[in-house]
């Protein structure tokens, strides 16, 4: 029976090879991530042609030749042309709501009537009529929101559901699981998410990667699953959510999880290693360029090149990458923003250039008191003492006051990013750079303020600050979590899994008893069941949202009740996020409360 995906992969792998003309005449590194996207792109669209021709020229690449050899070889292969006149590509389309083009209509109409009743109040106020410059003011607020309006129509009208997408990739899990001698299936995990369509032709890639590489590394053979007795067929979760305009795709498989004493082993054998590696030193290695625990090459792994080009391509996104693993599995989390369209964008000043970071990336800001702890810079942050870097010793730009932070995360470690002030907070539209600033993996691109001046705009979580220590001289005091849940078996049972998990719990049975708690203490985050004797979850979480020092309180709702109904219930009552008993699980539940924290 034929794949009804195949068509559509084999479109998306034409673009994709059509894409990579620029990297694979470029040669060295760039060249060797791109031959390494195509060839598994070609494997999960059947092309084994293709997948042939690509295989013979990784190979001739990785002879480390000359960029004009391996073009050479290249064209021999027909992966490039002979001609190299460019083609013109296909228009990309989307497909769009007849609702959401009525709404756009609808603007477009609004938008000329603002601009009318501008123009006439403009007139009015440079003959000189009493208070018509108030009246040019509101009108310039209206014609302001029409166009905030439009911004997000626009926005809707490029999404489109996740869960079609996601699914495409089931040939590729039962490809992969058949080249790799396993047993596996694919389950998706979309609920309403929607993603960009851009986003979506830029993810199919690193995606491919991350599926090959879980079924490869991550699942046993059959018969070593059940000798642990685990169903011989794994599985690949592929699950997608949007929140606070971020978009976080996750890969997790539920084998054995990394085998960090084999990696730490290869490590120690790299010359210039003396001192052993910690687990997130070791986690960093995995995504270094030719760095792999295979000693073979295969069609799927070996090269040392998959997770480098997921954690480029993410960059390339505006986002980055991170992997958990553990005994139960490991799932790599790719976040990014939901558009390229406008982002909102903290401006500072470090050593008096004005830069811009996403706000998606910080936690908080403030004025900086810097101590010395253990001869390492350190920022006091409430009751945390947290490792502190000069972002502008990061980035080389010079002496800095260093008179502000902002807290970000590198990785799971939490950073204060010093600056010299904070300028502001501004909706900017970022647009990709230019040669030779295009590869840069720290910088996400540049943006024009509403005064012209040019600020480029950094992903922070590329950056690698040597002041930073690799943990806090002090250790950090860890989430606290009310728990309001009135069985006491699943009382017990949350309560084991998020102490096991590093959160600091406090449960309660019952509603009422939650909202005493809460009155003494309040905790990072409200985990509450909705249906309990007295107070009830929903009503729990609307106390919350009315009483102001707890109004923006993280609230989840854990609950039995699945119908789409109860979900509009919950987030009515203001809950920011709602999950399933019948569908727990727990990666999802840790995901979920440390997205929030």
């Amino acid at each position: 029976m034929p794949d009804a995906t195949a068509p559509e992969l084999r479109a998306a792998l034409q673009a994709e090879l059509r894409a990579a003309e620029p990297d694979l005449t470029a040669g060295g590194p760039a060249a060797t991530r791109a031959l390494h996207s195509l060839h598994a792109a070609a494997a999960a669209a059947g092309d084994d042609p293709l997948r042939a021709a690509l295989r013979a020229a990784q190979t001739f690449q990785a002879a480390a030749p000359a960029p004009a050899a391996l073009r050479e070889e290249l064209r021999r292969l027909a992966l490039l042309p002979t001609d190299p006149a460019p083609s013109a590509d296909p228009p990309a389309t989307v497909r769009v709501d007849v609702r959401k083009l009525d709404a756009l209509l609808a603007l477009a109409g609004e938008l000329t009537s603002a601009r009318l009743q501008l123009a006439e109040r403009l007139s009015r106020a440079r003959s000189g009529e009493p208070g018509a410059w108030r009246d040019v003011r509101g009108a310039q607020q209206t014609l302001a929101t029409l166009t905030d309006d439009l911004a997000r129509e626009v926005l809707a009208a490029r999404l489109e559901p996740a869960r079609p997408f996601l699914q495409s990739f089931e040939r590729a899990v039962r490809d992969a699981a058949r080249q790799a001698g396993r047993r596996a299936r694919l389950h998706v995990d979309a609920a309403d998410a929607e993603l960009d369509r851009h986003a979506m032709d830029r993810l199919r890639s690193p995606l491919l990667h991350l599926i090959r590489n879980a079924v490869d590394h991550g699942i046993d053979p059959p018969d070593a699953r059940a000798a642990r007795g685990q169903d011989p067929t794994g599985t690949v979760t592929l699950s997608a959510f949007s929140a606070a305009g971020q978009v976080t795709v996750t890969v997790h498989d539920d084998g054995p999880g990394v085998n960090y004493a084999e990696i730490a082993r290869l490590a120690a054998r790299a010359p210039g290693r003396s001192e052993p590696l910690s687990e997130s030193e070791l986690t960093d290695l995995l995504f270094t360029p030719g760095f792999t625990s295979r000693s073979e090459v295969t069609d799927l792994s070996g090269r040392g090149v998959g997770l480098d080009v997921v954690r480029t391509q993410a960059r390339a996104l505006g986002g980055d990458v991170t992997l958990r693993s553990g005994p139960h599995g490991t799932t790599v989390t790719v976040q990014f923003p939901l558009t390229l369209a406008t982002t909102r964008v903290a401006i500072v000043r470090a050593a008096g250039h004005l830069l811009g970071i996403p706000v998606r990336w910080v936690d908080r800001a403030g004025r900086a008191q810097v101590h010395q702890r253990e001869g390492r810079p350190a920022v006091q942050i409430g009751e945390q003492v947290v490792p502190a870097a000069s972002l502008a010793a990061a980035l080389h730009l010079g002496p800095a006051r260093d008179g502000a932070y902002l807290l970000v995360r590198q990785g799971d470690a939490p950073l204060a990013l010093l600056v010299d002030a904070l300028v502001g907070e501004e909706e900017l539209v970022i647009k990709p750079l230019a040669f030779p600033l295009a590869g840069a993996p720290h910088l996400e691109g540049a943006a024009q303020r509403p005064d012209g001046q040019i600020v480029p705009v950094l992903n922070v979580r590329a950056l690698r600050p040597a002041a930073a220590p690799t943990a806090p001289a002090t250790p950090l005091r860890a989430p606290r979590v009310l728990l309001a849940e009135d069985t006491a078996v699943t009382r017990q049972l949350l309560r084991g899994i998020l102490t096991g998990a590093g959160f600091d719990v406090t449960a309660v049975e019952t509603g009422a008893l939650a909202w005493e708690a809460l009155q003494r203490a309040a905790p990072d985050v409200l985990l509450t069941d909705v249906e309990m004797p007295g107070l009830s979850g929903l009503d729990l979480t609307r106390q919350v949202r009315a009483h102001p020092p707890l109004q923006h309180l993280p609230v989840v709702l854990l609950t039995s009740l699945a119908r789409p109904e109860d979900r509009q219930l919950g987030a009515e009552a203001g809950a920011d996020a709602y999950l399933v008993k019948g569908e727990f699980d727990e990666a999802r539940l840790l995901a979920t409360l440390r997205r929030l924290l």
